[in-house]
């Protein structure tokens, strides 16, 4: 099982730098925004992503495993899982879910959790998966961890490229300001 998972980890790991750092990267360069075939490509990849958690632990797609009794594992995960939802949530509202009356869309979104990290979705998955390994307890899904950070790279790469082309020194005096993710 753990040959078959490093196989399908790095074919994983050459689609997401091959989506991200390649298409992504092109649709930011030329069009100055990303395609809707990079936008199917980068749900794909976090999709992908998600359902190989079904290779670390021993149940079967698409079947929910059971939940351990370990009630302070329960509770652990389900508070670093509740921030995580929360900080997601904060960042899909802070960049336009909600109205945005006499909000430039234009202009260079560091309020709210954007003020504390410049990846704020990134961040609230993260801890969602690390939540989920927590309760599940698994010794491959640090690896499945790995991955992530290793995909979050990839894409983080892409569109602060993008942003520093698009806001300049904003964005430069931006990043000085504010980690990538809490404290990193």
């Amino acid at each position: 099982m753990f040959i078959k998972f490093i196989f399908i980890a790095l074919a994983y790991l050459v689609f997401a730098y091959y989506v991200f750092r390649v298409f992504v990267r092109r649709d930011y360069k030329i069009h100055k925004k990303l395609s809707p075939t990079s936008y199917i490509l980068e749900t794909l990849v976090f999709a992908v992503h998600a359902n190989m958690f079904y290779l670390t632990i021993p149940t079967k797609w698409p079947y929910i495993p059971a939940i351990p009794e370990n009630l302070e594992l329960r509770i652990i995960s389900a508070m670093i899982f509740g921030i995580g939802i929360i900080i997601l949530l904060v960042a899909w509202f802070t960049l336009g879910t909600k109205p945005s009356f006499g909000i430039d869309k234009n202009k260079l979104r560091i309020d709210g959790v954007y003020g504390f990290t410049r990846n704020p979705q990134l961040l609230g998955y993260g801890l969602i998966l690390v939540s989920i390994s927590i309760l599940f307890n698994s010794w491959l899904t640090p690896i499945w961890l790995l991955l992530y950070l290793i995909t979050s790279y990839f894409m983080i790469q892409s569109e602060e490229e993008f942003l520093e082309q698009k806001y300049k020194e904003d964005y430069k005096e931006y990043c000085k300001r504010v980690p990538r993710i809490f404290g990193f």
